[in-house]
């Protein structure tokens, strides 16, 4: 399968976007060595009713690089700080991965900008065993970016021998891995690899809504994971997905769509119930 690069626009803090629909503002946010179309099955079912911003993470697609001393703090400052001059208004913000990790930390720090929060496929306190092999496969990739980027993740993301159309979605990762800029990619994974979920007393405060999606295959973000993080927010709920690994939002997206127009409903309802 191949699909179509969209038309970006660039904004003058370097952030590379793409948008489409009208209504409530919503924000979708990739993982480690993708890109905006990621969420190709998102944009097309939620910009039908909402005005849907897919952005290319720094240092990824046509979005520019971060300094090499950047944390995750300065990736969601970045999106911050975009929202704050082109939405300029509270969105609802959705991430995968890594994505989700900035879309938590944009979700607990940037609440003034920010009326729900979804992460799908996130982490949240790794095993020991865990930590361990995804920062050894960071310090792989820091001293040899160009080294292969793609098989592992691949077989991690998807069924061993996809078929049919997950087969279709895997191949357009492999693309997009194939093509992610590797410094930016390198930069990207190892500050993943160094953050292990949101604090706790942050999701303890967060008053917005804030949902939860994984697969049930997902080993690496686990249903358990989703569910201890539901818990200690306010607002919070989860879903996992039966017969999903990490890319759910690709492989299942009639799953993935019908739960997050529910959740926006959700965000909608609170918005008007705080007016």
């Amino acid at each position: 399968m191949t699909l179509k690069t969209q038309q970006r626009c660039k904004s003058d803090n370097g952030l590379a976007y793409f948008k489409s629909g009208t209504g409530t503002p919503i924000v979708l946010v990739h993982g480690v060595g993708l890109r905006a179309e990621a969420w190709l099955h998102q944009t097309s079912a939620l910009s039908q009713n909402h005005l849907v911003y897919a952005v290319d993470m720094p240092g990824h697609g046509e979005s520019d690089l971060l300094p090499e001393d950047s944390s995750l703090q300065d990736y969601t400052d970045t999106i911050a700080q975009w929202i704050a001059n082109e939405i300029k208004q509270p969105v609802i913000i959705m991430g995968h991965s890594m994505g989700s990790m900035i879309a938590l930390d944009f979700a607990t720090r940037y609440q003034h900008l920010c009326n729900g929060v979804a992460a799908l496929n996130s982490v949240y306190r790794r095993s020991p065993e865990a930590k361990q092999a995804v920062q050894q496969r960071a310090l792989d990739m820091v001293k040899n970016p160009e080294q292969d980027r793609v098989t592992t993740p691949i077989l991690r993301w998807f069924n061993q021998s996809p078929e049919g159309f997950e087969k279709e979605m895997a191949d357009l990762c492999h693309d997009w891995l194939s093509m992610a800029p590797a410094i930016g990619y390198a930069r990207a994974y190892h500050i993943f690899s160094q953050n292990d979920g949101p604090e706790d007393e942050a999701l303890v405060a967060l008053t917005i809504p804030a949902t939860f999606i994984t697969g049930d295959g997902d080993a690496n973000s686990s249903g358990l994971m989703s569910q201890r993080m539901a818990d200690l927010c306010q607002n919070g709920s989860y879903a996992v997905i039966d017969n999903a690994r990490h890319m759910v939002q690709m492989t299942h997206p009639d799953e993935i769509n019908s739960l997050l127009i529910e959740f926006v409903a959700q965000c909608s309802t609170q918005m008007r119930n705080q007016l």
